[in-house]
């Protein structure tokens, strides 16, 4: 739902409409991470925006219009995302970009397509950053459809409140988005009274969270919060090992790559 929202709304700034039913497609453009380690992300976006590009044509397009999406590599490097997006702005000519998946990336692109004049939907990058810097008196060609790292911290610290969770501990991979998420679960847990006993890292590289799991399942919290990725599975064979003892709360986002869209 988020890539569909995301995507009526991109081709709704599109300010030349055009005639109606008119053959002449709307182009949007995509940055996302579609090669190294974490490139499995970017293909699960961009299956979903062809999923939801499908059922849009399927229903007449936008303004009578079909959509159609080029998509670029930007390998989460700033820098090549940077030039691949000018490359869908220039060569292209796309109307608005989608993206850019990797935090540094998009960071990196807002002051492109505002000097573009060329709409950046943010759909993926959770960093509440993005949410302060767009709009008016910061980026004007810049919005941001999905909820930021501080939004979903709030709402799942204000929910295991209500569940009268006092306690909890928390275990992040060590990326930027899980650490930053991490930050974020401390601030809302501490607005709410519910303590922290513990905030670890996944030191890259480990395929064994038994240790780590016995240190914090010692520390009796009432809920474990994980901020996972690739040792999602690690984690879960950790845990079923333990008896799972501590209910879980968190996000964890699946490391293995989804069947593509058929």
């Amino acid at each position: 739902m988020k890539v569909r929202h995301a995507l009526i709304i991109a081709a709704s700034q599109i300010l030349s409409l055009g005639p109606a039913f008119a053959a002449e497609p709307i182009r949007i453009g995509v940055t996302t991470i579609l090669s190294g380690p974490n490139a499995d992300r970017g293909q699960s976006e961009q299956y979903g925006i062809e999923l939801a590009l499908q059922r849009i044509n399927a229903a007449g397009g936008v303004l009578g219009r079909p959509i159609e999406a080029s998509y670029a590599d930007n390998a989460a490097d700033p820098a090549i995302g940077v030039a691949q997006a000018k490359r869908l702005l220039e060569e292209v000519h796309v109307s608005v970009l989608l993206g850019a998946l990797a935090t540094p990336v998009t960071r990196a692109l807002m002051p492109i397509a505002n000097a573009a004049k060329v709409p950046l939907i943010i759909d993926i990058s959770a960093g509440q950053e993005f949410v302060d810097a767009a709009g008016a008196g910061g980026f004007d060609y810049v919005y941001k459809t999905s909820p930021s790292d501080g939004d979903v911290a709030k709402g799942m610290m204000q929910w295991l409140h209500a569940e009268n969770v006092r306690s909890v501990a928390i275990l992040a991979d060590d990326n930027d988005f899980n650490r930053a998420n991490a930050i974020s679960l401390e601030k809302a847990a501490s607005a709410v009274g519910i303590k922290i006993l513990a905030n670890e890292v996944v030191a890259k590289g480990t395929t064994d969270l038994s240790p780590a799991l016995e240190t914090l399942t010692g520390l009796a919290p009432d809920r474990l919060v994980t901020l996972l990725s690739t040792s999602s599975g690690a984690f879960f064979r950790a845990y079923e090992r333990s008896g799972g003892k501590i209910p879980l709360a968190g996000r964890i986002v699946d490391p293995q790559p989804p069947d593509p869209v058929r």
